[in-house]
């Protein structure tokens, strides 16, 4: 388990939005340490979004969504212990503004849940993260 520390930055004067100026919480869960790094390398990369917290299996990202208080939990769908769809699920319904996005290395998935959406972590970047939350974000934070 990894947490972020504070940047320490003070933001320039400007006339933004609240909501434009908060950057987007993210908790990458992924059981391959290659993978988290990946993933926080992107989160890391793309502006107005900041990796909060790692975990490497579905037990401890429950335990750091209550903790950390994520935006944004980009979650490996297969994981020993506890999977990402029940994961998923568990997450969804006890903070349903948190967004969660299912990532995968080995196939696309179709979910009956329409709440979840799963991608192909290898075609995750910085402007692919930012139009997914463009379109699927929390517009009330």
């Amino acid at each position: 388990m990894r947490l972020a520390a504070g940047s320490g930055r003070s933001a320039p004067f400007a006339l933004v939005s609240a909501r434009a100026q908060t950057p987007v919480r993210v908790l990458v869960v992924d059981d391959s340490e290659v993978f988290r790094n990946v993933l926080w390398a992107v989160v890391a990369a793309t502006p107005r979004f900041e990796v909060v917290g790692t975990a490497s299996c579905g037990r401890e990202a429950l335990f750091l969504v209550e903790s950390l208080s994520p935006h944004l939990v980009l979650l490996d769908m297969q994981m020993p212990d506890l999977d990402g769809i029940e994961t998923a699920l568990r997450i969804r319904r006890h903070h349903p503004d948190v967004v969660v996005l299912l990532l995968t290395a080995t196939r696309r998935a179709s979910l009956e849940d329409p709440s979840l959406t799963v991608e192909d972590k290898r075609d995750l970047s910085s402007e692919w993260l930012t139009e997914f939350w463009r379109r699927h974000g929390n517009h009330s934070s």
